[in-house]
């Protein structure tokens, strides 16, 4: 035989391996389910409240308490400075009051700069429902619309102070609340607006 007739059987040869390994593979993978492509799940590697706490350094560790651990239930995602706070503006590391601040409606004068109650109460209830809130206490019903609600929340706690404390004390609250604006009122100072002892 020539040389020309034994390449020529080597090729056919290799064709038909070839051939009997593709239909193997084939066999294969129609046998078996197919593979789904691996996918690459992004994780975040910065902390999306690095921006507040490079100069709020007080915050540095985070919020504590329940915000530090909850999850926001419009997106399903940690609760940030900026759920609450608001996106500051590029003017805000100059001193520009660009973001939600709450105050306390009892010790704190709301300035011009302040944000009306109706607005600072108006993010918690984007999160808190009214309904579990009048449930769990009737004062949140009767207060909402007079009172900031960190008039008596703390926002970043290590321990939230209303939580856990007994009725007693609850009660001991709001005759001392309601004592002091009978005071300031008899001594004929004015009482914050929106804030009237009954």
């Amino acid at each position: 035989m020539g040389d020309l007739t034994m390449d020529f059987l080597r090729l056919m040869l290799m064709a038909a391996m070839l051939l009997t390994s593709l239909q193997g593979q084939a066999a294969d993978s129609a046998a078996a389910p197919a593979a789904l492509p691996q996918t690459h799940e992004v994780e975040f590697l910065r902390n999306p409240d690095k921006a507040c706490t490079d100069c709020h350094k007080e915050q540095q560790e985070g919020m504590h308490g329940k915000h530090g651990q909850a999850t926001n239930p419009n997106n399903l995602a940690p609760v940030t400075c900026t759920n609450c706070h608001g996106n500051p503006s590029p003017q805000h590391r100059e001193g520009v009051k660009d973001v939600m601040r709450f105050s306390d409606s009892f010790n704190e004068k709301q300035g011009d700069d302040g944000y009306p109650i109706a607005e600072q109460n108006g993010v918690c209830m984007s999160c808190h429902e009214p309904k579990p809130l009048r449930e769990a206490l009737w004062a949140h019903d009767v207060h909402a619309s007079k009172l900031s609600c960190t008039s008596c929340h703390a926002l970043h706690p290590a321990k939230e102070p209303m939580v856990g404390i007994p009725e007693k004390s609850r009660i001991k609250l709001c005759v001392d609340c309601h004592s002091k604006q009978h005071e300031a009122k008899a001594a004929g100072l004015q009482v914050n607006a929106g804030k009237e002892a009954p």
